[in-house]
Formats: C-alpha cells, structure tokens, sequence
C-alpha cells in the first residue's frame, strides 16, 4: 500500500515549468531580445512615465486621508497581497513581500521622471544582483538576477498587448506584484532549504504557497486599475483587456520568472541533515 501523498493538478504543473525551464529560458531570451531591438523606447518610456505619474499624484494629495482616497483601491490590492503572504506563505514572507512593494514604490520616485536615468538604474540594479547571485550566500541573492532578466519580458508584454488602463500604470502595478512576490518565494523557499527539503522540492512547495497571493492580487490590481479609470468608459473590451493582461502575467511569473530562479544555486543554502516533521493524527 502506498502510502505517499499524491501530486495534485498545481504541483505536476509547476514541476512541468521547471522540467522545460531550458525552453522558458530560450523563448525568454528570444522574446526579449527581439522587444529590444524593435521597441526598446518602451523600455524607457514606461518607468519615465510610472516616475512622472507617482510624482505629480503624491505632489496633488496631501496627508494619509488624500492619497488614502487618492488610491484607495490600489492600497487595497496591496494590502491584499501582504496579508496572503503572511496567511499562506509565512511571516517572513508578508515581510519581505511589504518592503519589496515599498522598494519598487521608491525607486520610481527617485527615478523623477529623469528619462537618462533609467538605463543607469536598471545597469546598476542587474549588475549588484549578478554579483549578489554569484557570491552572497543569500535566498534573495537568488532571484534579484533572474527578476532583472524576465523584467524586459514583463515590460514586452504590457507594452505589446491591447491595454485597459494607461500601459505605464499597468506596467509599474505588475511589476511591484512581481519583485513583492518573487522575494517572498526566496524567502518561502530559503526557509524549507534550511530544513533540508531539495532545491525542487523547495521551490515547487514555495510555488505552491504564492499561487493563492500571486493570482488574487494581481486581480485585484487589475481590477483596482479597471474602476480607477472613468467608470462610463469601462466596456465589455476593456473587461477583456484587463482578463488578458492579468492571464499574462500569471503566465510570465509562473512559466518564466519560476523556472528561470531554479537556475540559481539554490543547493548552496540546503541543510545537510534533514529535519522532518511529523504530525499525529488524532485517532476518531
């Protein structure tokens, strides 16, 4: 009698992404490089405008009450994503995942709209996580190098699919969700290395555990872009604008970012001893 616990649906799913993760990474760099050579302006113009944009709404509101009701469903949608990280993925997940919103949230600010810096933020942000991925002995050394490579993919997408919003609002929403998520799946999975579970195992359980956060954020994001807009102008288009989008999104973060972040030397944080857990089940 077997007595192991099955797979279920989502597992074998993830398992798959990282089984062909050689083919993510390929796609990914073709997908990319081809956005670059013919559309590399969305690349600067996105963050410019998302800087510009945050500057002029914090410049119009003035104390918690103004820019509480300024964005209020966006705060939601954020607050939204830290509580589910707490719930299904841990405490110091929710931690993390809070300070990488807080993180995206900054450097947009201190960009300014400054148009020549932006390629020097992002040149200076991939190289620190490459030296990061090469040499500290950190879970999220991890995934820093890997968030800056798909980055360019995430950017291709918004900036190429039909948009129900402002493509550089959409744009700098998915991409907080994604560094705020992705930093929490280092952390899930440093956790479960340092009780001794194998790299795969490690990163398919923490998968697991951010598919509830990931999914239900990011709708919610997009569904706080879609009533942010006026609400006579939202349509049948639009509402499928926005499905497409959030669909694409979840399909980069987990059939891209995913297999590409198991590329990482993860196994340098594994435990070699073991730990198991048992739990008693209570005999009716």
């Amino acid at each position: 009698m077997d007595l192991r616990e099955k797979p279920g649906k989502i597992q074998k799913l993830l398992e798959l992404f990282l089984r062909f993760r050689l083919i993510a990474v390929v796609l990914l760099v073709v997908l990319s490089v081809t956005f670059v050579a013919t559309r590399w302006q969305a690349m600067v113009s996105m963050p410019v405008a998302s800087s510009e944009s945050l500057g002029m709404w914090l410049a119009e509101h003035s104390g918690f009450v103004s820019l509480w009701q300024g964005g209020q469903y966006l705060a939601v949608s954020a607050v939204a994503l830290v509580v589910l990280l707490f719930v299904f993925a841990g405490v110091r997940s929710g931690i993390v995942g809070l300070l990488g919103l807080c993180a995206m949230t900054f450097a947009l600010y201190a960009l300014g709209g400054a148009e020549s810096m932006v390629l020097v933020f992002f040149g200076v942000f991939a190289g620190v996580a490459l030296l990061l991925l090469l040499f500290a002995k950190l879970s999220i050394a991890n995934v820093l190098f890997p968030f800056a490579f798909s980055w360019v993919l995430l950017t291709a997408i918004v900036a190429l699919l039909p948009a129900f919003a402002p493509a550089y609002l959409v744009w700098s929403v998915f991409s907080a969700v994604g560094f705020a998520s992705i930093l929490a799946l280092s952390l899930a999975s440093g956790k479960l290395l340092a009780e001794g579970t194998p790299q795969a195992g490690a990163l398919i359980r923490s998968g697991k555990k951010l598919l509830i956060p990931v999914t239900v954020s990011s709708f919610l994001a997009v569904a706080a872009l879609l009533l942010d807009m006026d609400k006579s102008a939202i349509s049948g288009v639009k509402v499928a604008e926005a499905v497409g989008l959030w669909l694409a999104f979840n399909l980069w973060f987990y059939a891209f970012l995913f297999p590409i972040v198991s590329f990482a030397p993860w196994e340098r944080l594994r435990s070699k001893e073991r730990k198991v857990k048992l739990k008693e089940k209570k005999k009716k």
